[in-house]
């Protein structure tokens, strides 16, 4: 059995790690650690480097949002008022995620204001219609691929920097794999949102793990210290 605690400071956390017994299930990764994404995107193509396909009116909403931030005036960015990134755009955050697997769940602690977001393992998928700003998610194995349903998207958040916009219909789908050195994670993501894409597109962000101390320093969104 894997157990896991974060002994935290003024202005850290930190993870320790103490294995007693087997490590983790035979068939299945562990992605416990501290990891960081290889590099920042700020505005998401495709995993076949193109836009993604945005229905007429969202387009016209994308590419204002793009022209007012181009220009200097304010875009109304959701993360400028303090709000969280929303359950796809937290995984491109240029900043450690650290990562705690145990007891049938997976949760995700980003250095981003530390938002945390739980992912259930084995769970069935929630009911009922209650957006939240990073959504519902559960998850199961396919494989040694931890696949990650996310449903209850909250509309006002942004997939990107750049302002893609999704409703509160969207879906997302994330495929997690672990490399057999235990050193890079890959996080397939794809949204689902037929009232603001023509059809389904993927992203693939990846992550290296961080060695030495897992820390996350404090980071705090106030009115004078925008993330």
């Amino acid at each position: 059995m894997m157990k896991s605690a974060i002994v935290c400071g003024v202005g850290a956390c930190v993870l320790g790690l103490a294995l007693t017994g087997a490590a983790r299930a035979a068939d299945h990764p562990d992605f416990t650690g501290l990891w960081r994404v290889q590099a920042f995107t700020a505005a998401i193509r495709t995993d076949q480097g193109a836009l993604p396909p945005l229905r007429p009116e969202a387009k016209a909403i994308y590419d204002q949002r793009v022209a007012d931030r181009a220009a200097g005036r304010d875009v109304h960015d959701p993360i400028d008022a303090c709000l969280p990134h929303g359950a796809a755009r937290l995984m491109f955050a240029p900043y450690p995620v650290l990562m705690l697997q145990a007891n049938g769940q997976l949760d995700m602690i980003q250095e981003a204001n530390h938002t945390t977001r739980l992912v259930y393992i084995g769970q069935p998928p929630v009911d009922g219609d209650d957006p939240k700003w990073l959504g519902d998610s559960t998850g199961h194995w396919d494989g040694r691929t931890l696949v990650v349903d996310t449903i209850n998207n909250d509309h006002r958040t942004w997939l990107d920097k750049a302002g893609l916009p999704h409703s509160d219909e969207m879906k997302v789908t994330e495929r997690l794999s672990l490399r057999k050195d235990g050193q890079l994670l890959t996080d397939a993501i794809t949204i689902d949102d037929p009232k603001t894409y023509t059809q389904p597109w993927t992203a693939t962000v990846r992550f290296n793990r961080v060695a030495g101390p897992q820390v996350l320093k404090e980071n705090v969104c106030t009115r004078d210290h925008r993330m």
